[in-house]
């Protein structure tokens, strides 16, 4: 029998190979989950359709609640056309020390031509000793949009602790029409002048990157930098250590500070807005956020 891990997962415990593959669908004026397949411990919780358009908001559970030293963690998730899921999580991700053990994520994401898919997990925790190897692919057809982040967090910062030993590697790849839009690679060890250099995370605990893809008709490079000024602006007012620029036509914000809960609402409040420029839908948080 399986037992759940913990941050001291001894070398000789049995380890998780966890798949979970989801495909969305838009059916009858609302988006549904019509496939789901999970082999380990991960699954979907619930759907929920709070929106009048119809997307359906999932959310992920894990109940390990994080990864541990040769742990495969596989999401394959396909969005049809003119199908809008959103995807969350109901909590903090874990990479947890792994005992000289490598552990590895895997996401894989595929959008059809006129789906919007929102990628949102909560933030994930880098345990100090931790061997993490993170892949993102996100394949989009030519009228697909995307909104998603990801959100690291280094130690875990009530117990001041630091990474000292172990590694973190995460590749991250945005491709439209098997051409690549974006290519994004982190990588560094324990007590790596990386963490430390102003070139760097400059002693930052919070490391956060935000991706965005308009639908096709609101790809105007003019009126996109008109959204991002309005939105710096709003960063401005928040305080918020974020640095938002376009990549072609990609929104991308990065948020370096020691604040996870500052991140998200940042990152929240970027993704209300161009809900609001791109698809005339309010920011409809998923309701997981508020328990």
């Amino acid at each position: 029998m399986n037992q759940a891990l913990s941050p001291d997962h001894h070398e000789n415990a049995q380890y998780w190979f966890a798949k979970l593959d989801l495909g969305f669908k838009h059916e009858q004026n609302r988006t549904v989950l019509a496939h789901r397949k999970h082999y380990g411990p991960v699954r979907v919780q619930k759907m929920l359709w709070p929106e009048k358009t119809g997307v359906c908001h999932a959310i992920i559970v894990h109940p390990p609640a994080g990864i541990a030293g040769g742990d495969h963690l596989t999401f394959h998730i396909d969005v049809e056309a003119h199908a809008h899921a959103l995807v969350t999580t109901p909590g903090a991700g874990k990479w947890y020390k792994t005992n000289f053990k490598k552990a590895f994520q895997h996401i894989d994401i595929h959008i059809k031509d006129q789906a919007i898919f929102e990628w949102l997990p909560q933030e994930t925790m880098l345990f100090n000793g931790a061997l993490a190897h993170s892949e993102t692919q996100i394949h989009l057809a030519e009228t697909a949009s995307f909104i998603g982040w990801d959100m690291l967090v280094l130690g875990r910062q009530a117990r001041h602790e630091q990474f000292s030993q172990g590694l973190y590697q995460n590749q991250f790849k945005l491709m439209r029409n098997n051409k690549l839009l974006i290519a994004d690679s982190l990588r560094f060890k324990g007590n790596d002048r990386f963490l430390q250099s102003c070139l760097g995370m400059n002693g930052c605990a919070v490391l956060a990157s935000f991706w965005a893809v308009a639908p096709v008709h609101h790809r105007d490079l003019s009126k996109l930098e008109q959204q991002l000024g309005t939105i710096r602006d709003l960063m401005v007012r928040m305080k918020a250590p974020v640095t938002l620029t376009l990549l072609e036509d990609v929104v991308s914000a990065r948020y370096l500070g020691h604040d996870a809960r500052q991140c998200h609402d940042a990152f929240a409040a970027i993704r209300a807005r161009l809900r609001r420029y791109w698809f005339s839908l309010d920011e409809e948080f998923p309701r997981i956020w508020r328990t």
